[in-house]
């Protein structure tokens, strides 16, 4: 079962009461307010600092840094329409966020701001030949659903959406690393058969990338 986010009293969801389920625990977010007010850069100050980062550290990702994390990259910021923090095409918002960790991987779900442990095995090193993505404690594995895409006919297009859409979801990741002193890298030399082999995809879900994310190494 996933782990739940309460939700506040008029049913919209409370940033500051989140709680978030990973395989590393259930964590819960403090106080946004104060942290945006003092601690995160300017969204052009990110933009300075956004970088690719190839070397990473062994110090772990807190859960409830995650949490922030997975929501800046594809939650949902109006929850009275169910819109996201990154447009797709069509509003398919097909993008499905998977974090493969040294405990498993667990699906991230929108809808309810919560994870949900999908492959209790450790994926890392198989996700791509470039050896850095599994020096990452975190690895995004970006998968479309596209059966969502269904308004583009041809499946070269509906792939090629999808790519572009991740990406999208991407750069989210990059400017949350950015303005939080956290590393990432968007990788496109991934092994596609063996994720799905891995996470026991179906055909209409296709990995477009994967993001490993951590703290550089200093």
């Amino acid at each position: 079962m996933p782990h739940m986010i309460p939700r506040s009293p008029s049913g919209r969801l409370s940033r500051r009461s989140l709680m978030i389920g990973t395989a590393l625990g259930v964590a819960a977010i403090p106080d946004l307010s104060a942290a945006s007010e003092t601690g995160e850069l300017t969204v052009t100050e990110a933009l300075r600092r956004r970088r690719s980062t190839r070397s990473f550290s062994d110090r772990p990702v807190d859960p409830a840094l995650l949490a922030e994390l997975l929501w800046a990259a594809f939650g949902i910021n109006r929850p009275a329409v169910g819109l996201h923090t990154a447009p797709s095409w069509h509003g398919a918002a097909e993008t499905v966020i998977h974090v493969a960790s040294a405990d498993g991987v667990a699906r991230y779900d929108p809808a309810n701001d919560s994870m949900t442990l999908r492959h209790a095995a450790d994926i890392r090193g198989i996700l791509s030949p470039q050896p850095f993505v599994a020096t990452a404690p975190l690895c995004l594995v970006h998968i479309a659903d596209l059966r969502r895409l269904t308004a583009a006919e041809d499946p070269a297009e509906r792939l090629h959406h999808a790519r572009v859409d991740a990406a999208i979801v991407a750069q989210n990741v990059y400017l949350f690393a950015a303005a939080r002193g956290l590393g990432t890298c968007l990788v496109g030399g991934f092994d596609e058969p063996a994720i799905a082999a891995a996470l026991d995809l179906p055909d209409h879900e296709r990995t477009t990338f994967v993001q490993p994310v951590g703290w550089p190494a200093a």
